[in-house]
């Protein structure tokens, strides 16, 4: 059994895609990045991406065990630029590990994907029964 990290919220196209940009982000979507040696990434994991119901962005696939996600993403933005250059998204993902303390973000910043740690305010507690940790604030 493996580590899992769960992520929330949308990066979003700057610009609407046309068809053919969107076929093209889909080739990477879902793709073990190790199978691609084209791309320069021999240590990429799988991209667990999809596209947004209104084909406006991108969201986690929700896939167990999601690794590299920062490189996944700057994949996916470098690639497009080669053959679109104005490709460009916004937003951010806000992640949490299984353990309470493993809270970061993904956020675009000056055209790439970047981890953010979270710091966490509060008092650490254990809950006796169950073992797990949680983080408690009186504000």
């Amino acid at each position: 059994m493996g580590y899992s990290t769960e992520l929330r919220g949308e990066l979003k196209f700057k610009n609407e895609l046309t068809a053919s940009q969107l076929a093209k982000v889909k080739t990477f979507l879902g793709e073990d990045g190790r199978e691609h040696p084209e791309w320069g990434k021999p240590d990429l994991d799988y991209i667990d991406l999809e596209l947004l119901d209104d084909f406006t962005g991108l969201k986690w696939s929700g896939a167990e065990k999601t690794y590299g996600m920062v490189d996944g993403v700057n994949l996916i933005i470098t690639e497009m630029k080669k053959a679109y250059p104005d490709f460009e998204l916004e937003g951010k993902f806000l992640a949490q590990g299984e353990n309470i303390e493993d809270r970061w973000e993904l956020v675009i910043e000056n055209g790439v994907a970047v981890k953010k740690e979270l710091s966490l305010d509060g008092k650490k507690i254990e809950c006796p029964h169950c073992g797990e940790v949680f983080i408690y604030n009186e504000s």
